[in-house]
C-alpha cells in the first residue's frame, strides 16, 4: 500500500444486505457488482476492510436475541424491527471459513483476486483472544482455553460456562477485557500455554491465504503482562513465556513479506505492539482529542516523530464508535475530516461516512436502516478524496508548522498548520479547530519555500484564491483568520 493509506471499512452482512434490497435478489460475495469495487478504487481507497467475513456462532446469535438492552438499540433504528434481525457477533468466530451466508472459501479467493486486479488489498478480521463458545476446539481442545472445575454443585464460577467435552466436564471461561463485564457469547484462550501459541499461529497462516492482510481485535489483550494480570487467578504458571504477536507475525512475514498487521489497540499501548510487528495500531488518543475539541492534545500527538505518526491508525468512525456525523455534527465535521485525512498514518474510512448517516449499527444486527444521502456531506468527501489522492499527501514530506500571535490576541491557540513537499508541490493545511474566530501566523520550516518572488495559494475544495510574498512568509509568516470550524487546504504555487 501507499504510504498513509487510505482503508474503507464495510459491515459486510449489512451492506450485502443494502445490495439484496436494491437489486431485488440476494447478493453474495461472488455476486457483488464489479462496479461496487471499482467505485471503492475511483474514491481513492487503498484497500477494503470487509468487516464479519467468518462464520457466526449460534450460541453468539442466542445471547444477542436475548439481549434486551441490544434489542433496545435496533427498535430505535429499525421502525420495522424484528428479532429474527439479530444474528451472531461478527467477534464470536465459529471458524475462520466465511459464513455460509456470504459465499465460500472459492468466492474469497476470487474476490482478493478481483481486489488485487484493481489496485486494491484485502483486510479481513483476526480474533486472538477468544472463540465463539460452540467452536470445535470447546469440544474437542479445552486446553486451549481458561479452565476451572466446576463447584461441587455442578456449577461454574462467574463468567464461565459448562463445557462437555469428550474428556471430562469443565468449566471455560467467556472471553473479557478486564474493565467491563464477560462476552457471554466467547469463550476465553488461554495464551499461557505452548499449544494454544501453535493452534493460533497455525488459524493466522491459514486465513494469510486469502487476504492481504488483519485487523486484529483488541490485539492488546493477548500481551503477556495484560493477559497474566486479567487470568493471574487461573494461571499457576505461563507455560510459554513468549510473546505471541512476535512470533505469529514473523511466521507470516516468512511466508508472505507484504502482508499488513493492524492492531486494535487502546491503553497506551500502541507502541508495544508496533515493537511486536504491526505495521500499524489504532490511534484512539487522535479520536478522542478531536471528539473534545482538545487543542494541547492534539498538537502534542502531531508534534511527535513523523516515522512514529505514520504507523498509527487514525480515524473518526468505525463500527465500535458513534457515526462521525452525530458526534461531530454539522459545525465540526468538516474540519475534523480535513485533519484526519491530511494527517501522517493509515486512514480508515466508515462505508456511511461519506453520506453522513448518522445511525450506528449494532455488529449483530443484520439490516441498517435506510437513510438519505447528505448531498452537502458527499460532495465535500468527494473533492476531499480526490485531493488527498494525490501523491504529495502519500510521498511528501509531512512537517507541523508553529502558529504564533500577538500579546492581545492569543486566538491562535485553536489553529492547528502543516505542510507537506514534494519535489517543488507544495501543501499547507490550516484549520481552526474550535467555536470561536482565531487569526495568527503560520512559521514555515526552515528553506521550505526555496525559491523568491510570489506565492500563488489555491484551495481546490472551497474554490478560493489568495497570494503573498515569499520573502514575508518567510520573514513574518503567513497570516490567517478562520471563521469557527474553518479550515484553508491550500495547494502552493510560485511565480
Amino acid at each position: 500500500m501507499r504510504n498513509n493509506p487510505h482503508i474503507y471499512e464495510i459491515n459486510l452482512m449489512a451492506w450485502l444486505n443494502e445490495l439484496s434490497a436494491r437489486q431485488g435478489c440476494k447478493v453474495s460475495l461472488s455476486q457483488v457488482p464489479a462496479s461496487q469495487w471499482e467505485n471503492i478504487k475511483r474514491m481513492g481507497m487503498d484497500a477494503v476492510w470487509l468487516m464479519g467475513m467468518w462464520e457466526r456462532s449460534p450460541v453468539s446469535q442466542i445471547e444477542a436475541r436475548k439481549a434486551e438492552i441490544l434489542r433496545r438499540e435496533c427498535e430505535k433504528i429499525l421502525p420495522d424491527f424484528q428479532i429474527a434481525d439479530l444474528g451472531g457477533s461478527p467477534y464470536a468466530v465459529r471458524s475462520y471459513s466465511p459464513d455460509p451466508q456470504f459465499g465460500d472459501t472459492n468466492d474469497l479467493r476470487a474476490l482478493k483476486k478481483t481486489l488485487n486486479d484493481i489496485g486494491l488489498r484485502l483486510i479481513l478480521d483476526f480474533v486472538p483472544n477468544h472463540t465463539a463458545c460452540d467452536h470445535h476446539w470447546v469440544r474437542e481442545h479445552p486446553e486451549y482455553y481458561i479452565n476451572a472445575s466446576p463447584g461441587s454443585a455442578g456449577t461454574c464460577p462467574d463468567g464461565f460456562f459448562r463445557a462437555t467435552s469428550t474428556q471430562r466436564r469443565i468449566c471455560i471461561a467467556h472471553g473479557k477485557d478486564p474493565y467491563f463485564p464477560p462476552w457471554t457469547d466467547t469463550a476465553q484462550l488461554n495464551y499461557g500455554k505452548r499449544d494454544t501459541h501453535e493452534a493460533m499461529k497455525e488459524a493466522l497462516q491459514s486465513i494469510s491465504e486469502l487476504c492481504d492482510g488483519l485487523r486484529c481485535d483488541m490485539a492488546m489483550l493477548v500481551l503477556n503482562d495484560v493477559f497474566g494480570k486479567t487470568w493471574a487467578q487461573y494461571l499457576t504458571a505461563m507455560e510459554e513465556p513468549q510473546e505471541f504477536w512476535p512470533y505469529a507475525i514473523n511466521s507470516i512475514r516468512d511466508i508472505r513479506a507484504n502482508f499488513t498487521f493492524i492492531a486494535e489497540s487502546y491503553w497506551g499501548l500502541e507502541k508495544q505492539l508496533l515493537e511486536a510487528g504491526f505495521n500499524y495500531s489504532y490511534d484512539k488518543d487522535f479520536y478522542d482529542a478531536l471528539i473534545n475539541s482538545d487543542m494541547e492534545s492534539l498538537k502534542n500527538q502531531l508534534s511527535r516523530a513523523l516515522a512514529d505518526q505514520e504507523r498509527l491508525l487514525r480515524f473518526l468512525e468505525n463500527h465500535d464508535e458513534a457515526r462521525a456525523m452525530d458526534v461531530f455534527g454539522r459545525d465540526r465535521i468538516k474540519a475534523a475530516m480535513v485533519i484526519h485525512a491530511t494527517v501522517p498514518g493509515a486512514r480508515l474510512w466508515y462505508h456511511g461516512q461519506f453520506e453522513g448517516r448518522r445511525m450506528r449499527v449494532p455488529v449483530q444486527l443484520r439490516r441498517a436502516p435506510e437513510e438519505p444521502p447528505d448531498k452537502d456531506i458527499l460532495e465535500f468527501s468527494a473533492k476531499l478524496l480526490e485531493q488527498t489522492g494525490q501523491p504529495i499527501f502519500h510521498e511528501g514530506l509531512w512537517q507541523m508548522c508553529a502558529v504564533d500571535g500577538w500579546l492581545d490576541n492569543q486566538s491562535c491557540k485553536s489553529l492547528l498548520a502543516w505542510g507537506l513537499q514534494h519535489g517543488r508541490e507544495r501543501a499547507l493545511i490550516a484549520v481552526n479547530f474550535s467555536d470561536i474566530p482565531s487569526q495568527g501566523r503560520i512559521r514555515f520550516p526552515r528553506s521550505w519555500f526555496g525559491a523568491t518572488g510570489n506565492l500563488k495559494m489555491t484551495d481546490p475544495i472551497k474554490e478560493e484564491k489568495y497570494s503573498a510574498r515569499i520573502e514575508d512568509a518567510e520573514t513574518q509568516g503567513l497570516y490567517v483568520g478562520l471563521k469557527p470550524w474553518d479550515f484553508h487546504f491550500f495547494h502552493i504555487h510560485f511565480d
